[in-house]
């Protein structure tokens, strides 16, 4: 009776794979049995510059190959990634015979990630249901055909660099004379880069008559994160010069792993003073701001010391008075008392009296000024 059983149930199973086969013969379906495609793009690369959006993804495709319906999941087998997260857009699928759509692996980091980082990962797509039938009923066994992918997460490289030069004043030469230029180059991108640092303007210095006695570029290999050695570059003053000349010097340091690196630059000024001219009106145009700051101080201060020395010459130079000339001082006439109104003209006297005190008291001033 069991075995009468089992091979009832082996038979009904049997019909199911066999039943969708006999009502569509000519279908381009290939597999009579569950299975499921699974194709993806190649590995994503993240593009991790500081100013970027630190995303990626890729697109993949699932098929159904069977001639019955399916319902199909997709999950995410291994992922290795600390400093990115990685998501699916969709992860189930029912689809029928033939039949196929897409889904997005995405993945989301951070900036400024090292290019030395890689994440691998692995999604499958398995067969939940098979022409109505879960998957926990079918048969285990080669027939039921899942599908995987494996990839890798790759970070873009970048390039930065920074140029340091300490001094960036004006170079004040004469003919023929040479300046040196010592500097660092720091790398601020994200994987080990060769750095130069270059004349980036030599061409307009060569027309001027300017040479190079060590060339016009040095470069180094410089680590992540890391700082070049101190190197130097030097440019020599054309020989001879029919005026003053003055031109820009433009250092410029860049990357050779990032065509689309931003320079790091600075620029210098070059004066050159001709030796069949001496200095006059033309020679003030090479002065830089700081001289004609302090030559105006001078000048204001010299001229502020004159007005005060002739202020007090004038003051010592007045005329003093005789010896035998004094203020006299009027004495006041004293009369009877009298039981009549003061007149007006006794309160006029008494009003320029008080004057005459007031002029007494300036005379003596101007005695005490006199004696200096």
């Amino acid at each position: 009776m069991a075995t009468m059983r089992k091979a009832s149930i082996l038979g009904l199973v049997l019909s199911l794979f066999l039943v969708p086969c006999l009502l569509s013969p000519v279908a381009a379906q290939d597999s009579p049995l569950p299975a499921v495609e699974l194709n993806c793009g190649s590995n994503p690369t993240m593009d991790v510059h500081p100013t970027a959006d630190a995303e990626a993804s890729v697109t993949c495709t699932v098929t159904n190959p069977t001639s019955a319906s399916e319902e199909i999941s997709i999950n995410q087998i291994e992922w290795d990634g600390v400093l990115v997260e990685m998501a699916l857009s969709e992860d189930s699928f029912t689809l029928g015979p033939g039949e196929e759509d897409t889904f997005e692996i995405q993945f989301i980091g951070q900036t400024k990630i090292p290019a030395t980082i890689q994440h691998s990962f692995e999604i499958e797509a398995k067969v939940e249901s098979w022409n109505g039938l879960p998957y926990g009923q079918l048969p285990d066994g080669f027939w039921v055909a899942n599908n995987s992918h494996i990839g890798d997460l790759k970070i873009g490289s970048y390039g930065m660099v920074e140029l340091l030069l300490s001094d960036v004043t004006t170079r004040y030469m004469d003919t023929s004379e040479e300046v040196e230029f010592n500097f660092q180059v720091t790398n601020k991108g994200n994987a080990d880069d060769k750095l130069e640092v270059v004349f980036a303007n030599a061409a307009e210095l060569e027309a001027a008559g300017f040479t190079f006695p060590g060339g016009q570029y040095v470069s180094e290999d410089v680590d992540y994160q890391g700082t070049s050695s101190v190197k130097s570059l030097t440019i020599r003053a054309p020989s001879e010069v029919s005026s003053d000349l003055r031109m820009p010097l433009l250092i410029r340091a860049q990357s050779t792993i990032d065509d689309s690196a931003p320079f790091s630059e600075i620029n210098i000024q070059l004066d050159i003073k001709s030796s069949t001219q001496s200095g006059g009106i033309d020679g003030l145009d090479s002065l830089s701001s700081d001289d004609t700051l302090l030559y105006l101080s001078i000048g204001g201060g010299a001229i502020l010391v004159i007005l005060f020395l002739v202020v007090l010459v004038r003051v010592v130079s007045k005329k003093k008075p005789k010896d035998g000339q004094k203020a006299k001082v009027a004495q006041p006439i004293i009369l009877p008392e009298e039981p009549i109104e003061e007149s007006e003209d006794d309160e006029l006297d008494d009003f320029f009296s008080d004057l005459d005190e007031e002029t007494a008291e300036v005379d003596e001033f101007d005695d005490l000024f006199d004696d200096l």
